[in-house]
């Protein structure tokens, strides 16, 4: 009896229907294609509000006279096309790519940019990569300078760290062909309708997410700052400047892992205590090592920030640091 009962269930198990397998395309929310395409606008505004995007691919092409304003992060963007225009893009994970443009000023963070067949471009950059153009000419680029009160989740969602910032440092493949881009040290001036003050946009210098890096001035002296924690080398930045100390920021960079192991190592900043980050700043200026040590003592004597104490110091300090945090080209 127990024998029959058992082939039976035996039976029963192997006649019971698969589970069925759902797969992520079955799930995933569907997808209009034409909600992340802005074309043919002429002489209007168009925007796409923070969550509108969420990661992906974006498409402006053949605009004219117009001003757009994309306050999302996405995976990736092209630009096709436009003249006349002001063109604002949230921060994005991989490339942004403008072909064809004409006479426009873009507000821009991504991972990697290139510009191919362009001309007259004012380009307001953070790209954590060299920038690349082709073909193209009367290029202006400064520093991204740009805060809206979703900013600084979105480059956590677009992979972007706002210390590495690489906006300078342009490859021209068509270098041969005389001077084709300029670097505008002043950031570039953007139109922001009124219609996006709900989001806290603005442009101002003592608001910007990404700090206002200039080119090495070489004059007066240099100064090394390190520390360990993202928002106190933000306050400090700031302060530098609210205190119009006539200091400005050359260079910065976020290290981990092996690099910051490599750096304590040879210099012994933070001492026997465990860092598993730094950003490194190169301060430039008049009595630019007491100033510096003047806003860390009195604003912020509770940060455990590292700082050179001597000119020679100083220089051994940057061209270690950087040259341990940078590529090739940035040297």
């Amino acid at each position: 009896m127990c024998i029959k009962m058992g082939c039976f269930c035996c039976k029963f198990e192997a006649t019971k229907p698969p589970k069925k397998l759902v797969y992520s395309w079955v799930e995933r929310k569907h997808l209009d294609p034409a909600d992340y395409v802005i074309e043919n606008l002429n002489g209007g505004m168009a925007y796409k509000p923070p969550g509108s995007v969420s990661g992906q691919q974006f498409v402006i092409r053949n605009c004219q006279g117009s001003n757009i304003y994309l306050l999302d992060h996405a995976g990736s963007i092209t630009v096709d096309d436009c003249q006349r225009c002001t063109i604002v893009l949230g921060p994005t994970k991989q490339s942004v790519f403008i072909r064809d443009t004409t006479n426009t000023t873009v507000v821009v963070a991504c991972s990697q940019f290139r510009v191919r067949d362009c001309s007259s471009l004012k380009i307001s950059l953070f790209c954590s990569t060299q920038p690349v153009i082709e073909s193209s000419r009367e290029l202006q680029f400064s520093c991204y300078q740009l805060y809206y009160n979703q900013l600084s989740d979105q480059f956590i969602k677009a992979n972007l760290n706002i210390w590495n910032n690489n906006w300078r440092t342009v490859y021209d493949y068509t270098w041969n062909e005389g001077d084709n881009w300029i670097v505008n040290e002043e950031p570039i001036a953007i139109e922001l309708p009124e219609e996006l003050h709900k989001y806290g946009i603005t442009s101002e210098l003592k608001k910007s997410l990404v700090p206002l890096t200039k080119c090495d001035q070489q004059l007066g002296e240099n100064c090394f700052v390190a520390f360990q924690c993202e928002t106190e080398a933000a306050q400090f930045v700031q302060a530098l400047y609210s205190h119009d100390t006539g200091l400005w920021l050359i260079k910065c960079n976020h290290c981990s892992d092996k690099e910051v192991q490599v750096f304590q190592e040879r210099t012994k900043f933070f001492g026997n205590k465990k860092v598993d980050s730094i950003i490194g700043l190169k301060i430039q200026g008049t009595h630019a090592i007491n100033k510096c040590s003047a806003i860390l003592a009195n604003d912020f004597p509770q940060f455990t920030a590292m700082i050179s104490n001597s000119k020679a110091e100083a220089e051994e300090l940057i061209k270690m640091f950087f040259c341990l945090t940078e590529d090739d080209f940035q040297q």
